[in-house]
């Protein structure tokens, strides 16, 4: 049986923890995962049901499945709260800065960090992948992702450049995948299942290594 060692890991000024785990299979390959917001920031909210719990809880099940593939593998956060410091004078630019500090320094193959979409419409619905403006392996990524994500949604949505704070200071291979729409009744059901949630993030694993696949 293949012995399976946790490391935490303190790195810079953040008390966020992260698990880390080794194995001959894969072992060239570190994937970064980012529940997106947390703590005060609680992104978008539809009632009681806020996206940052949602991030954390998909992001969660998709980082212990690559974890039991023996895949190297972060999380940026365990639990309800962000990166930031007690004092910091905009928590939202230090949050994001500290995600892509961590990011850059473990060296990732990539990243994924998961959000909650929101629009004035509720027919509005679905799954899309952003990638970063000019970054070939992002795109391939994005587009790669967006095909396995298309597949279950039944739409034909096109992966497309991502105007995020994430994605515009990042130098790592990373997409951003809205994976719903907390505005449309019809996601908000399918959202709130855990079931759909571990099959939606089976769906994500896969298509990350597929694209592994052609590195």
């Amino acid at each position: 049986m293949k012995k399976i060692f946790f490391l935490i890991i303190s790195i810079l000024l953040s008390s966020c923890n992260y698990n880390y785990i080794q194995s001959s299979n894969f072992s060239s390959y570190i994937i970064f995962i980012d529940p997106g917001h947390g703590g005060k920031d609680n992104g978008t909210s539809y009632n009681d049901i806020f996206e940052d719990e949602l991030n954390l809880k998909i992001s969660t099940i998709l980082y212990e499945k690559l974890l039991n593939d023996n895949i190297i593998s972060y999380i940026s956060r365990i639990a309800d709260y962000d990166l930031s410091s007690q004092y910091a004078k905009n928590h939202k630019i230090e949050d994001l800065n500290k995600r892509i500090d961590y990011i850059e320094s473990l060296n990732t193959t990539l990243f994924v960090s998961l959000h909650l979409n929101y629009y004035h419409s509720s027919n509005v619905n679905g799954l899309q992948v952003f990638y970063q403006k000019n970054n070939y392996e992002s795109e391939k990524l994005a587009k790669t992702l967006q095909k396995k994500l298309n597949n279950e949604n039944k739409k034909n949505k096109n992966h497309k450049v991502g105007d995020y704070y994430l994605l515009n200071n990042c130098s790592k291979c990373g997409v951003l995948i809205e994976y719903g729409f907390l505005s449309s009744e019809y996601d908000r059901k399918k959202l709130l299942n855990d079931s759909y949630l571990d099959y939606l993030a089976n769906i994500i694993k896969e298509g990350i290594y597929e694209y592994l696949n052609t590195i």
